[in-house]
C-alpha cells in the first residue's frame, strides 16, 4: 500500500512539474483575429487613374460541387462623399476549373454607388451594358473588357474586385486534373440576379 502510495505521489509531482514549467510548453501559434481570412486586398483605381492599395470583404462563401458562389462586399467610388456612395454588395458564382475558375453570373444585391453618375448613368444601364461582359470570364481576360463610358470608375473597379475574388477563388479551388470550367448559360436572370 505505502508503495502504491508513493508512486502515485511521485507520478503527481512528475505531471504538475511539466504542466508548470513555462520551458516545456509548446508555444501556441499566433491568433489570427476573426474574420481576417475573408479579408480580399485589391487595387482602387479612381477617376484620374491612380492606384490605391484597399480591401473588400468575402461576407459569404458557399461551395457547390461545381461552382462557388460569393458575396463580396467593397468601394466602387472613393471620389464622392459617403452620403451618396458606400459599400456595394456584389454577388458572384464562379465555376470550378483545372486551370482556374470561370464567372458563372454577377449581380449586385446592394448597389452602394450613386444613384446616378455625374453624367446620368444609372445602375439600371451598369447591369444591362456592362455586366452581361462579365459572364464565362476568367481572371486572364478581364483586361480585355473595356470600361463602360459614363460609369468608368464603377466599371473599373467591378473589374478591380473581380480579379482579386478569381485571384482567390483559383488559389483555393483550382486543383491539377480538374477539367476545364464550362461556360453557363442563364436564359432566366440576365445579369441583375432577378
Amino acid at each position: 500500500m505505502k508503495t502504491r502510495l508513493l508512486y502515485i505521489v511521485i507520478l503527481s509531482l512528475a505531471f504538475s512539474a511539466c504542466v508548470g514549467n513555462p520551458e516545456s510548453r509548446v508555444p501556441a501559434a499566433p491568433a489570427v483575429p476573426g474574420g481576417a481570412e475573408m479579408l480580399l486586398p485589391f487595387t482602387h483605381i479612381d477617376g484620374f487613374g491612380t492606384p490605391t492599395d484597399n480591401i473588400g470583404w468575402i461576407a459569404w462563401e458557399f461551395e457547390a460541387i461545381d461552382f462557388v458562389k460569393y458575396q463580396v462586399a467593397y468601394v466602387s467610388c472613393t471620389c464622392r462623399p459617403d452620403s451618396i456612395n458606400k459599400r456595394s454588395l456584389l454577388y458572384v458564382e464562379v465555376n470550378k476549373g483545372g486551370t482556374g475558375g470561370k464567372t458563372r453570373k454577377v449581380w449586385f444585391d446592394f448597389w452602394g454607388d450613386s444613384q446616378a453618375m455625374p453624367d446620368g448613368t444609372t445602375r439600371e444601364e451598369v447591369e444591362k451594358g456592362f455586366m452581361p461582359k462579365l459572364v464565362n470570364i476568367k481572371a486572364t481576360a478581364l483586361d480585355g473588357i473595356d470600361a463602360m463610358s459614363g460609369a468608368t470608375v464603377t466599371t473599373v473597379n467591378l473589374k478591380q474586385i473581380l480579379k482579386a475574388l478569381l485571384a482567390y477563388h483559383d488559389s483555393k479551388y483550382t486543383k491539377p486534373g480538374m477539367p476545364e470550367a464550362p461556360d453557363y448559360a442563364d436564359a432566366v436572370s440576365g445579369a441583375t440576379g432577378e
